[in-house]
């Protein structure tokens, strides 16, 4: 009789049950919804009256819900066999795991009966994972879709007429909330699916990316084409750069997330953000030398020592550039103002080495170097205000200026340590076309000078010298130095002994970022 009970018990579920999922014709969220309250009144109602009339020994609570709970699977299983959209997916996904358990199971006039009764799942875990896989895979094929639909109206946007403020794209913000919706949502039903829904979003993150990567590229190779560059060609270059640091700081909390497939994606994503910013600020840098390539030539001569024109106008094109650049973001901005700066003074001591002046006595010398001081610290001062982080920069036209200046051999010498300390790649060449324009003609007192280059690089041992902190190998001398076959004075051991402080190598960034430098012909060779 009790087994005849049940069955009937079960039965007239099954029946509730499919008169409440009758009307079914409206969203899933809906349906479902109202399974759950009919369950959830028919539950509460077996409690408060049908309960009491029963022996303990039926234990009529237990029956009553284990019917709800496998006709509601029974028709969760059918609903899990259609052809479901993401929004559906992602709900059935979520009820199963969080609402069900949650606002049914763990109801307060409910649990404390059941919680001595072990239930099993609503869908069987092959069913989940199905699901699961589905949801995914129509995920990434979503976001391939609409992020590919975002690049195709941003590639439209960049032909649109130069007086549309250009800086004010945000392509990063919308691909991202494209991505964001799944990001957010996905996490929230388990951690396990969580991470393969941002797994798949990191992929098509990366695969987007490159794709940006090759419409920025092939936008720059255009317009390269098309003539000199105008204002709206950098308001858009910055607005490409600008994209950079949204998506990269995206792309590292999609990768936090830790799933053990994502180090592949992160580097592709990564590779191509680096891509895309080298571009643009090269783009941007080559603007600025375009204008400013004139007036560099015409420095280090006789008028520059009695005109500041050419040097002014220096500085006024960098003033007046950096106004433009007030709307870079500032991770790309600090890369490309420390690269301008480091340029700037390549350029400005090129002419110098060039020896395009020769000092014809001690005044004009200290007249050199007086200059070289003055307009030394101008630069300083205005790439201070530019916040270029590059402070080891700051020392190389002071350096020069003193060896300028200085009287006494020992003293140069000094000097000339120092300055093979603060800057590894310089040569003897260089160093030999100082001593031409200070006017310095005796061999004996050359080669003692020389001689300190020397004599570090044996001490020290040739190091890599980071790209970053590349200076003098950028510069070809005038001349070469010449080999003398006798033995001249060097450097006295005691005041190399005040120099074993001085360090060689990468000082900058972590060793495995430098490069190995050319050698001094293979640089010249190259300039």
């Amino acid at each position: 009789m009790r087994r005849r009970w049940a069955e009937e018990v079960k039965r007239a579920v099954a029946e509730r049950l499919g008169q409440c999922a009758e009307d079914s014709g409206g969203p899933l969220a809906g349906h479902v919804e109202r399974l759950t309250r009919c369950l959830v009144e028919d539950l509460r109602a077996v409690r408060s009256h049908l309960l009491p009339a029963y022996p303990p020994e039926y234990q009529a609570l237990d029956v009553y819900a284990r019917s709800y709970h496998e006709g509601l699977a029974q028709l969760l299983g059918s609903i899990a066999q259609r052809s479901l959209s993401i929004a559906e997916l992602y709900f059935l996904l979520d009820w199963h795991s969080n609402t069900y358990p949650r606002e049914v199971l763990g109801r307060l006039d409910i649990a404390p009966l059941l919680s001595a009764h072990e239930l099993e799942p609503l869908l069987p875990p092959d069913t989940q994972h199905r699901l699961e896989e589905a949801c995914a895979a129509a995920v990434k094929t979503k976001i391939v879709a609409d992020m590919s639909r975002e690049l195709r109206e941003e590639e439209q946007r960049w032909a649109q007429e130069p007086g549309w403020d250009h800086s004010q794209l945000e392509l990063s913000s919308r691909v991202i909330s494209v991505l964001k919706a799944h990001v957010d949502k996905a996490p929230q039903i388990t951690l396990e699916f969580g991470e393969q829904i941002v797994l798949c979003c990191l992929t098509g993150l990366a695969e987007f990316l490159q794709s940006f990567q090759s419409k920025v590229e092939q936008y720059h190779e255009g317009l390269g084409k098309s003539g000199p560059p105008s204002d709206s060609y950098v308001a858009r270059t910055i607005a490409l750069v600008n994209c950079c640091p949204p998506f990269r700081k995206y792309m590292e909390q999609l990768a936090q997330f830790g799933h053990p497939e994502s180090d592949t994606p992160q580097r592709q994503a990564s590779t191509a953000l680096d891509k895309v910013t080298r571009l643009c600020n090269r783009v941007l840098a080559q603007q600025l030398f375009e204008e400013l390539r004139p007036y560099f030539p015409k420095l280090m001569k006789r008028k520059w020592l009695t005109s500041s024109e050419s040097f002014d106008a220096i500085i006024a094109l960098l003033t007046d550039y950096a106004q433009k650049l007030q709307k870079m973001l500032p991770e790309p901005y600090e890369v490309l103002v420390n690269e301008v700066h480091r340029q700037v003074l390549v350029e400005y001591v090129r002419p110098l080495l060039q020896v395009r002046l020769v000092c014809s006595s001690n005044k004009m010398r200290g007249k050199v170097a007086a200059r070289l001081e003055d307009e030394g610290r101008q630069l300083q001062e205005l790439f201070i205000q530019l916040n270029s982080t590059s402070s080891w920069l700051n020392e190389v036209v002071p350096h020069l200026a003193e060896i300028l200046r200085l009287e006494d051999t020992p003293s140069i010498q000094m000097e000339v340590g120092v300055l093979v300390r603060d800057f590894p790649d310089i040569r003897k060449k260089h160093v030999a076309a100082l001593l031409d324009v200070r006017g310095l003609r005796g061999q004996a007192q050359r080669q003692e000078i020389l001689a300190v280059v020397k004599d570090l690089e044996l001490s020290e041992g040739k190091v890599p010298v980071c790209r970053e902190r590349a200076f003098f190998s950028e510069i070809p001398a005038a001349r070469e130095v010449r080999c003398f076959s006798r033995v001249l004075p060097r450097l006295p051991p005691t005041h190399l002994a005040c120099l074993g402080w001085l360090h060689w190598g990468c000082l900058g960034p972590p060793p495995d970022t430098c490069q190995p430098q050319p050698s001094e012909h293979e640089a010249e060779t190259q300039v």
